[in-house]
């Protein structure tokens, strides 16, 4: 009994691993032409108060995760004025949700994508990069 639960949690721990929001490509703009991809909604997340564009990405994937995209198109991640201009900048990020059909050879890095959790590693947008 113990042993087929130890089987069993370990298969769902792997599956969730496979299926980890964090991975999502991030695209700034839209891929190219030879990408088929099907915008699915508009999303947006940010934070009341001074942070960082990195530490609400998490949550913007959980956003995304919970519409089933496996990346987001028309990325942009960026520090923006509250109410009172003078005294709050906040991180917003923002873009549409979106389901890639790639083809064989085809990764979220040759389109010029990366996932989120390269981008919270590296605190650089997307498309800058360099692998």
């Amino acid at each position: 009994m113990k042993k087929s639960l130890l089987v069993l949690s370990l298969l769902l721990s792997a599956s969730a691993a496979a299926n980890d929001p964090l991975d999502i490509c991030l695209i700034t703009g839209e891929p190219s032409l030879d990408v088929s991809f099907q915008k699915i909604h508009k999303i947006k997340y940010d934070k009341g108060t001074y942070g960082s564009v990195s530490g609400i990405l998490p949550h913007f994937a959980r956003k995304a995760d919970a519409v089933n995209a496996n990346a987001v198109v028309n990325y942009v991640g960026s520090q923006r004025f509250g109410f009172f201009p003078w005294r709050f900048v906040r991180p917003v990020v923002r873009g549409e949700a979106a389901k890639l059909h790639l083809r064989d050879g085809q990764t979220c890095e040759s389109i010029g994508g990366a996932t989120i959790r390269e981008v919270i590693q590296t605190n650089i947008e997307p498309h800058l990069i360099r692998r």
